[in-house]
């Protein structure tokens, strides 16, 4: 008995070691600082693209269109491709034995169903692996819609940085029931509507926690992310950055590394901070359903020479493909021959660090190739030699990107799409080139430092119009949205006229907007906030340069037309009622000032003014006659009949007069 207990004791110590030992795939220990992903945990390669250029991608915020292949009844023999995907690996490391699972949606189409034979190949560098979509030698039977599975044995290996990882699906034959002559089964992928995706076990990133530095007043805790995607682990995935359990909310600077990218979150000390050991943890989700976290405990020294507000460059431009927000506020006044714009646009995060970062290395040598700031070199000589990496933007950095993009209509057209990646037409209206003298305003914010803080452009401008030739007030304007620069954008747009200007017809295309029109003025307002980046928008005005569709003349004639149908009514119904001619009128009038309130086209108001008038004529024809004779009747004077008391008119003057009672018949005579 005691030789058993002893084993269960055993049994149970061994259980208690094995648990204490064994740390999720994706946890770190409170000490550690490095942690590694994926090669014991599994996780998803999405398929992208078309079959015939496919893609794989871990990244989930990369499904946006849905693709399709279709494979038709008519397969009798051999395998056809269905699609090939692949990616080239940049993570070295081993991968475990495990089995992997291919998961795409299929849609039958002209059949109750559709039993398949299809293979699955899959190829990591030089080592191939194949599975059969049939269980234990039975082939599936698919019917309606649903997902198909189909498994690989992978063996262990070792992958290499710019291997290939491809995955292939054929299908050998199709067995269509009761099918009609469109019989097909259709593969679908690429969208969250329709998810194909391989699953498995590969290295895919390695997190490092460096140690944090402080820098007057600032705390920054580096994070390196080694991975093969470059920027892209940060930029597609989520990610969030606690300390002491209470997340960092200033935008993190994302620099590239050679072999990833390097993360630092800031945190900016309150006045009361103690010198002592703080707890951090970091969170990477690439994916739903995968979480890479990594902790650190970080010692952190405040003393005096800690206080005040301090600066921090990165040795490297940093990345603008972490997502930023970008409001873009717009003034304009129509004055019939010239709109006058107030431009400002506004951004913040990643884009705002890398302007500044830019500005403070006008003339660095060291940049590299393909930054948009070697632009600048020419303007080296104008920036002091003690401004350059000095931790904040001085005047003269400032006046040196003023000047350029001043300087020229494609050096500011060359910013805007190649720095911000705006397309400054769809913002202006119009070509840069046609533009009037133009004056450029950069506001840095609260702030000259490195900072995610919110930067303003200003742009004042003006430009000819040409009547009856459409204006573009704005449309979609980023210029790229899969580079990941902008996640958001708002608009705030105003357009005024003067009482002699009209906008003239109005169209808009995927974007609200408020048409009004009032005596003295027209105006056009959007304000639309948290627009999807890739939303086609557009909005446009006809002007016709005709005064009678301005504000001020197009309401006189509109009241002078008014003014008129009444007039007619009343004359023509001299004899009639003029009620229905009047309500006609006065409801057509009602409507007009409506439609005209409401910015409809002025062709539309004018013609209901119109129709006002031409009503009149055949509504007081069919208006009722006024009785005459019975008002003229009612004025005689009457005479009371004494043997049954019917009153009776006296129709004549004549006296003396014999009249008949009208009711009895006995004959009255007046005397006088």
């Amino acid at each position: 008995m005691n030789g058993h207990l002893a084993t269960r004791s055993l049994t149970i110590v061994g259980l208690l070691l094995l648990s204490f030992f064994t740390v999720p795939a994706n946890a770190q220990d409170a000490g550690g600082e490095d942690t590694s992903c994926c090669s014991d945990t599994s996780f998803d390669l999405f398929l992208l693209d078309e079959s015939s250029n496919g893609k794989l991608s871990p990244f989930e915020n990369e499904l946006s269109d849905e693709q399709e292949a279709t494979v038709t009844a008519g397969l009798q023999q051999g395998e056809v491709e269905v699609g090939s995907w692949e990616i080239i690996w940049g993570t070295e490391g081993d991968y475990p034995a495990e089995t992997w699972t291919f998961t795409i949606p299929y849609l039958v189409e002209g059949a109750v169903g559709v039993t398949i034979n299809a293979t699955l190949d899959i190829r990591i560098g030089g080592s191939f692996y194949s599975g059969n979509s049939g269980l234990n030698g039975v082939e599936p039977f698919l019917n309606a819609e649903g997902n198909m599975e189909i498994t690989v044995q992978v063996s262990s290996g070792t992958i290499n940085d710019g291997d290939k990882l491809e995955v292939s699906l054929f299908v050998n034959s199709l067995l269509f029931s009761n099918p009609t002559q469109d019989a097909g089964l259709t593969f679908k992928w690429g969208s969250e509507d329709s998810i194909g995706k391989v699953t498995g076990k590969m290295p895919l990133v390695d997190i490092k926690i460096k140690e944090a530095s402080v820098t007057s007043g600032l705390v920054y805790f580096p994070i390196i992310l080694n991975s093969g995607f470059g920027g892209e682990m940060w930029a597609l995935s989520s990610g969030s950055f606690t300390l002491q359990g209470t997340p960092l909310t200033l935008s993190p600077i994302a620099t590239p590394l050679e072999s990833g990218v390097e993360v630092t979150f800031v945190w900016e000390m309150p006045e009361d901070t103690d010198s002592g050991t703080y707890s951090t943890d970091f969170i990477l989700s690439p994916q739903s359903g995968l979480e890479i976290s990594a902790s650190k405990n970080h010692n952190i020294n405040v003393d005096e020479d800690n206080g005040g507000g301090g600066s921090y460059y990165p040795s490297s431009e940093p990345l603008r493909d972490s997502g930023s927000e970008i409001s873009v506020e717009i003034d304009m006044k129509f004055e019939g021959d010239i709109i006058v714009k107030n431009i400002e646009i506004s951004f913040d995060s990643a884009m705002s660090q890398w302007m500044r970062w830019g500005m403070d290395n006008i003339g660095n040598s060291s940049l590299d190739s393909n930054s948009w700031w070697k632009n600048l070199n020419s303007y080296s000589d104008s920036v002091a030699t003690s401004h350059r990496n000095n931790g904040k933007v001085d005047n003269d950095e400032l006046l040196a990107l003023t000047s350029h993009i001043a300087g020229s209509s494609s050096d500011m057209r060359s910013f805007m799409q190649n720095g911000l990646s705006l397309d400054i037409e769809s913002i202006i209206g119009i070509n840069p080139i046609d533009l009037a003298p133009t004056t450029y305003e950069i506001d840095m914010g609260g702030t000259r430092s490195f900072a995610a803080e919110k930067i303003t452009i200003r742009i004042e401008t003006s430009y000819s119009v040409i009547d009856n030739e459409r204006q573009l007030l704005i449309e979609n304007f980023i210029r790229n949205p899969s580079n990941n620069y902008w996640d958001e954008v708002n608009i705030d747009l105003e357009i005024k006229t003067s009482m002699l200007a009209g906008l003239g017809p109005v169209s808009g295309e995927n974007i609200d907007f408020e048409h009004r029109r009032w005596i003295f003025l027209e105006s056009i307002n959007i304000n639309q906030d948290n627009i999807e980046v890739d939303e086609n928008f557009r909005i446009e005005f006809l002007p016709s340069g005709n005064m009678a569709f301005s504000p001020l003349i197009s309401a006189m004639l509109c009241v002078f037309a008014l003014c008129i149908a009444i007039a007619l009514g009343l004359f023509l119904t001299r004899n009639r009622s003029s009620a229905p001619s009047l309500i006609s009128v006065l409801s057509l009038g009602g409507l007009s000032l409506v439609i005209y309130v409401l910015g409809m086209p002025m062709q539309i108001v004018l013609a209901i003014v119109a129709s006002s008038v031409l009503l009149v004529f055949p509504i007081s024809l069919v208006s009722p006659k006024l009785n005459r004779d019975r008002s003229k009747r009612k004025k005689l004077p009457t005479i009371e009949c004494p043997a049954c008391g019917t009153s009776n008119p006296v129709e004549s003057e004549v006296r003396p007069l014999r009249i008949e009672c009208t009711e009895c018949e006995v004959m009255l005579r007046i005397e006088e």
